[in-house]
């Protein structure tokens, strides 16, 4: 019993000790031997481009925008991260138009940046280009949760680098109007110009000698307009801006606007007609207005030739461009002759570069819709008249021509 008894005792001295040895290594939560969490102070001194500095952006410029500011007092170890809320007058930076890491990774006292990223900020605060814009700037320094933002503001001014604010979509036409088109001046009767490819769009049409003209779309809702300037730069009208453009000749021009580039050229256009190379026969048409040409009535014609007993019927149509002849043929370099249920993308012309042989690329009759009468001295003619239209306009999305029976067939 006595040996029971000793063992007992011994137990709970060796667990009371445990116990004890347990209290010692692990004291529990002393917030003395922790250092506190404490809320950043405020930035209360911004250093470079605060006072009005002004930058003129430019796409070719090597010298960055540094927005810089004298670090928040740090307390014991805590690191603290900046950012930079950008806002414009009138706003309050509960909703900047940009809020923007500081340099590395927020931990440095300034924001570098790009004159590229400095035109981004003033799309986004609305700025046009061309014009000056006032961007407003605070720092938040921040460590975890807490942040304090800074009491002071800087502003500084960018003048927009050069370009167009409003460039249609593919869904948003441009259109050609004025007193010195052919809807003189009637916007509900504007030219639509046709689509070419991103931001690039050409019409053909007749201008008036020293009458003004300009280019409009609607973008988003708003109605937009585009002039050129003295030196032939491509730009979009400000609001209460007047400008136009006009020729000095009265003539038939082809028009191509390059939005992105903002660039326009413009190419004189003179005779159009349809051409056969076998027999060298020529057909001239006459400008029917906005941007198509076409004939009524018209007898067409093929010769015999070795090759083609029955006629040769490889057609073109040609165009004087600024003196020079060109030719707008057929997609594939050798077509055979359509039908009347052919698709009417045979008939889409393209220009051919000069020197394309001219057998080549060529259009062929319909003889169905045609019905050649007898030769005569190995030529045939047509017993169906037709009117052809060439339409070098929007009308159809893309350059093409149609052949039609004429009305007088029946009388």
């Amino acid at each position: 019993m006595k040996t029971h008894k000793f063992f007992k005792v011994a137990m709970l001295l060796l667990l009371t000790g445990l116990a004890a040895c347990d209290n010692e290594r692990n004291p529990g939560f002393n917030p003395n031997d922790y250092e506190p969490i404490v809320a950043p102070d405020p930035v209360h001194t911004l250093d470079a481009m605060a006072s009005g500095e002004r930058v003129v952006l430019s796409s070719s410029s090597l010298t960055d925008i540094v927005l810089k500011w004298t670090p928040t007092t740090a307390h014991g170890n805590t690191v603290y991260r900046y950012e930079v809320l950008i806002d414009t007058i009138g706003g309050d930076f509960t909703n900047p138009v940009e809020i923007s890491l500081s340099d590395n990774n927020g931990l440095e006292p300034q924001l570098t940046l790009s004159h590229y990223q400095a035109n981004a900020i003033g799309k986004l605060a609305k700025f046009r280009c061309n014009t000056n814009g006032t961007l407003r700037w605070k720092v938040r320094a921040y460590c975890g949760l807490d942040d304090s933002i800074s009491s002071l503001e800087g502003f500084f001014i960018i003048f927009m680098m050069d370009g167009i604010d409003n460039i249609p979509s593919e869904d948003e036409p441009i259109y050609i109007t004025g007193a010195g088109t052919e809807d003189n001046g009637d916007e509900t009767r504007a030219l639509q110009m046709l689509r070419q490819d991103d931001g690039i769009y050409q019409t053909f049409v007749r201008l008036k000698a020293n009458q003004p003209y300009v280019f409009m779309a609607n973008v988003g809702g708003q109605k937009c307009y585009y002039y050129s300037d003295e030196r032939g730069i491509l730009r979009e009208r400000n609001e209460g801006e007047k400008y136009t453009m006009q020729v000095d000749k009265e003539g038939i021009y082809r028009i191509t606007i390059n939005m992105g580039e903002q660039s326009i050229s413009y190419d004189e256009i003179g005779d159009v007609w349809l051409y056969n190379i076998s027999g060298n026969y020529r057909q001239d048409f006459n400008y029917l207005g906005y941007g198509k040409w076409g004939i009524v009535n018209y007898t067409a014609r093929k010769q015999t030739e070795s090759w083609a007993a029955s006629g040769e019927t490889r057609h073109s149509f040609k165009m004087m461009i600024n003196g020079t002849e060109y030719r707008w043929g057929n997609r594939g370099r050798d077509e055979g002759a359509p039908n009347l249920d052919t698709d009417d993308n045979y008939y889409n012309l393209y220009l051919l570069a000069t020197g394309t042989d001219g057998w080549d690329y060529s259009f062929r009759f319909c003889d169905d819709l045609l019905q050649w009468g007898e030769p005569s001295n190995g030529v045939y003619q047509a017993t169906v008249k037709t009117d052809i239209t060439l339409y070098f306009n929007a009308d159809f999305g893309v350059y093409t021509h149609r052949w039609v029976a004429s009305e007088t067939n029946g009388n």
